[in-house]
Order: C-alpha cells, then structure tokens, then sequence
C-alpha cells in the first residue's frame, strides 16, 4: 500500500525533501553553492546541510572542490543504469515538428506534483515562455496543458495519488479536471485555456517511450478565442500523428 499522510496524499519525508532541494539548488547555481549559501535559500541549519551535503558526495550525487558543491555522476549513471526515462527528442527534431506545427513546442515531463519544461522548439511566437522553459521552472500541473495531460494519461493508482494531493492544492479546479479525464484519455489531447497565463493559448499531446506516456508535448499561441482553439488544435492532430507510435527513449 502506497504510505499518505493523513490527507489521503502521498507522504513527504523532511530527509528526501531537504536532499532534493539541494541537489535542485546546487543544480541552478552556475558557480556551484557552499553550506552557508544552501543553509540561507533552503532555511535549514548550515550543521545539517553539512551532514547532508557529506552524505551526497561520498555516494557521487555531489562533488566539492573549495568549499563549493556541484553536482556529482551519480544521477547520470542512474539514468544510465535506467535506460533514461526522459524522451529522446534532439533539437532538430523539436524544430522540425515546430515547423509543422508552425508554432512554439514546449517539451515538458512531470516531476512530482509539477509540470517541468526541459527543452523547446520551433518559432519563438510567445517569448517570455522561453524563460521557463530555458531555466526549467516548475509549474502547476492543473493550470497547464502539459500537465493536465501527464495526470490524465497516468496509471489509474498514480493518477488516484496526483489527484489526492492536488485536492489539496485547489478542489475546484482538481474536480474540474477529473471530469475532463475521459475525454483527455479518448482524444489524447489536453488544454489549458489560459489558466497558467490569461495570454496564451496551449495544447498539449503526449510523447511514450516502452508504450508509457513519459512527457508532453505543448504546443502554445499567443491569443485566446475560437479561432485560435481551431488552429492549434489543428497544429496538435498533425504533431500527434507524427510522433505517434514512435518511441522516444533511449536504447
């Protein structure tokens, strides 16, 4: 049986959380971070940061040269060891499919109870999406096409899970998207309407890799209205039949 706490929601560890929060925070700081940097961003007292940090680099998920900690190989090597469950789309085939889309290709996975962007491609219609998807800011899985569609198309006990734990976040809107969970399932295609940003319009279809849904796809245009409903749900049918069926992950 899955552990929750007792709102029905997967349960949080203090210890996990405050590993994956620096490994998070080493990984955004270009120069790499010291414990008196990582005790003040995370609010966690620098004597446990050290014995963490410790832990980190002499299991190889951190390095440290002068009194600096960056990120070590051990997470490449359990991507390796994995087979890397993130989908295999270069650049030039994010462009290509952007190009048929003929518009901005956001390529987004879940990580946890969030919607991540890892990469784009294609015409640069909405720039200030470029920043989240360049500095790979997490963001809400029920206000986002990306991740409206990663809940939906999950297996119906982690999808039980993702559900308990947005309930928490906003009911009214986790309701709403229960709801639309069949027809997401059927069509295999997710909106957002402006949720995450009043000024854009996306959709969203989904990328598998071994017949599992491992991202998203989201295709997005500045505008909202019917017109534009019609054209970038145009633009989804042709990039879902081009990436249907194919699998993207590495061998």
């Amino acid at each position: 049986m899955t552990p929750v706490d007792g709102h029905g929601r997967r349960a949080h560890h203090r210890g996990v959380d405050r590993v994956a929060a620096i490994l998070e925070e080493v990984a955004r700081a270009p120069r790499g971070a010291t414990t008196a940097e990582l005790g003040r961003a995370l609010g966690v007292p620098a004597s446990t940061i050290q014995d963490l940090a410790n832990g980190l680099v002499a299991t190889g998920f951190l390095l440290e040269h002068q009194h600096r900690f960056r990120l070590g190989p051990a997470l490449h090597v359990l991507t390796l060891i994995d087979g890397v469950p993130l989908p295999a789309l270069s650049q030039d085939e994010l462009n290509r499919l952007g190009a048929l889309a003929g518009t901005t290709l956001l390529l987004a996975v879940r990580v946890g109870a969030q919607a991540v962007y890892v990469s784009r491609g294609g015409p640069d219609e909405v720039p200030r999406l470029s920043y989240v998807a360049d500095e790979h800011h997490p963001r809400s899985l029920l206000r986002t096409a990306a991740g409206r569609l990663l809940v939906a198309l999950a297996d119906e006990s982690e999808r039980r899970d993702l559900v308990a734990e947005l309930d928490l976040e906003d009911a009214e809107a986790t309701a709403e998207l229960v709801r639309a969970v069949p027809a997401i399932r059927a069509s295999r295609v997710a909106h957002s309407d402006g949720a995450a940003d009043p000024g854009v319009s996306a959709v969203a279809v989904p990328v598998t890799r071994g017949g599992r849904v491992v991202a998203a796809l989201v295709l997005v245009g500045e505008g909202r209205g019917a017109s534009e409903r019609v054209r970038l749900d145009g633009a989804a049918r042709r990039v879902l039949a081009a990436v249907d069926g194919h699998d993207h992950g590495y061998p």
